[in-house]
């Protein structure tokens, strides 16, 4: 059997005016299918797939796999030269049983929405019906029905940090193995629960969730259930959380789907990310003085698009009098050129932050030393998550304590950006972290208490306040939540019409 993998990667945070550039997939990666190997720790699921395809002794077919930071939409050339070298590196690579892709599922470009759709299509166009095509998603993803219809199975990660890429990565491929074999088409059903946000999966009731998503997926004629969270700063008229199932049968598929939407709907408003206003957060440090504290900078969080550098959490622990604070990583390009310039020991006055965007607040201005450089965040520096460099560091110490500063924008995943300048995390009294959850896997021996704080920037949690303008409405929170909406499609390979019909409805078939 001959399978050809690729993969194209980035999640768009359509409220940011910086557009992702060539630069920025080229400081993520870019591996090309004529290089001899993928890094695994920037790519686990493009790895994972491969790992599956060799321990079955697939002939394997490898296209480009590229990354980049989440950022602002893709500039249109950008994602067009990218789109173009993967189709290309398809045809040269056909005859093919089945298509993998590595994919996000909220990549935008400049003109064009839907570019996880627009890949699937392609490929479909090229290879036709008869191959099996699959694709790894985040859960993050928008899911969209010219996804639905390009694909044979759309499968997602479930942890929420993405803690499961390879294990996913690796059933898609048995999943789609098993359908080639079989020659039976799932059917995707989906149940569009009415509602946005972010939830996280390492506590209850969400770790219970995605137990009952594998349960569920031990059923008869179950092949995969998703939960496609939606991204929440991707304004996009078919954003949304929605169930995704595929079963051999449509209407089991939609029993399951309902199932699970309904249980999601029952639970939401306990597992959402609830995020302290940065006074509220910095009054509770400030008051616990024996406490130690992790503040999570949720709405600055590179991982989501944001520029790293706001200083709106920061501000309101200095103004506190909070003192034995660490913070990292700022992304602040200037104050790292001139620690470098400086040299260790150094003392200068700096403007930390506040300079990458309208949403960054005002830099702090400080007397600081120039404590440690170094010149990558270590080896162990992406922790249980994968991520690339943040590349030069400086640690300036001041007299609320000391910021991490690096040139390159980068969510903090690691305790060891820290250690990578000498400093111990754990002495700190408060870490602020420019994250919203994916640093939880590192820090989770951390005896530190974890406070999430939402301040007006990129990835503002208080989604209300964001001017929406694709959304298709009524979705909560910005309405009342409204009926589950159950509906099943097979893929275009398969396709004889669609079942669709909401919940407490009826049915009806649409052709």
């Amino acid at each position: 059997m001959r399978l050809f993998v690729g993969g194209i990667r980035t999640e768009t945070n359509t409220f940011v005016s910086r557009k992702t550039s060539l630069t920025d997939f080229q400081a993520g990666d870019v591996t090309r299918a004529s290089e001899p190997s993928v890094d695994a720790g920037l790519h686990p699921g493009y790895a994972g797939i491969l790992q599956a395809a060799d321990a079955a002794g697939w002939d394997v077919s490898r296209g480009i796999v590229a990354y980049a930071v989440p950022g602002g939409p893709v500039e249109q050339a950008v994602y067009d030269a990218l789109r173009s070298e993967l189709l290309e590196d398809l045809r040269r690579a056909l005859p093919v049983d089945m298509v993998l892709l590595d994919l996000h599922g909220a990549m935008v470009a400049e003109e064009a929405f839907d570019c996880e759709g627009n890949i699937l299509d392609a490929v479909r166009q090229i290879v036709g019906s008869e191959v099996v095509v699959g694709a790894l998603l985040d859960p993050h993803a928008v899911l969209t029905r010219k996804m639905l219809a390009g694909a044979d199975i759309l499968h997602a990660y479930k942890e929420y940090p993405h803690t499961d890429v390879m294990e996913r990565a690796v059933e898609l491929f048995s999943l789609c193995a098993e359908v080639l074999e079989t020659g039976q088409r799932p059917v995707a059903a989906v149940a569009e629960c009415g509602l946005i946000g972010g939830f996280p999966t390492v506590d209850q009731p969400m770790a219970s969730f995605v137990s009952w998503m594998k349960e569920a997926e031990r059923r008869r004629a179950i092949y995969s259930v998703s939960l496609i969270q939606s991204f929440p700063w991707c304004d996009h008229a078919e954003a949304g959380v929605k169930l995704l199932v595929y079963a051999d049968d449509p209407m089991e598929g939609c029993a399951v789907a309902e199932e699970g939407g309904e249980r999601f709907r029952a639970l939401f408003e306990a597992a959402g990310l609830r995020a302290l206003a940065p006074d509220e957060a910095a009054r509770i440090v400030r008051d616990n003085p024996d406490q130690r504290y992790i503040l999570a900078d949720v709405s600055d969080n590179p991982g989501g698009g944001a520029s790293g550098d706001a200083t709106h959490v920061l501000r309101a622990l200095v103004e506190k009098g909070v003192n034995g604070i660490g913070v990292g990583i700022f992304f602040d390009p200037g104050s790292l050129e001139t620690a470098w310039q400086l040299g260790e020991g150094a003392e200068s006055f700096f403007a930390l932050g506040g300079k990458q965007s309208a949403f960054s607040g005002a830099p702090i201005v400080i007397l600081g030393r120039v404590s440690a450089l170094a010149d990558d965040d270590g080896s162990d520096a992406r922790g249980a998550v994968g991520g690339p460099s943040s590349g030069p560091l400086a640690l300036i110490e001041t007299a609320f304590g000391a910021v991490v500063v690096s040139r390159e924008r980068r969510q903090a995943l690691s305790p060891s950006f820290f250690t990578a300048v000498g400093a111990d995390p754990r002495g700190f009294r408060c870490i602020l972290l420019k994250s919203s959850a994916h640093f939880r896997a590192a820090f989770a021996d951390f005896e530190h208490t974890i406070l999430e704080v939402g301040s007006p920037t990129a990835m503002n949690t208080n989604l209300a306040e964001m001017p929406f303008a694709r959304i298709r409405r009524p979705l909560w929170p910005f309405d009342p939540l409204p009926p589950l909406k159950i509906w099943a499609c097979e893929s275009v390979s398969g396709a004889k019409g669609a079942l669709s019909r909401i919940a407490n409805g009826g049915a009806q078939i649409k052709n």
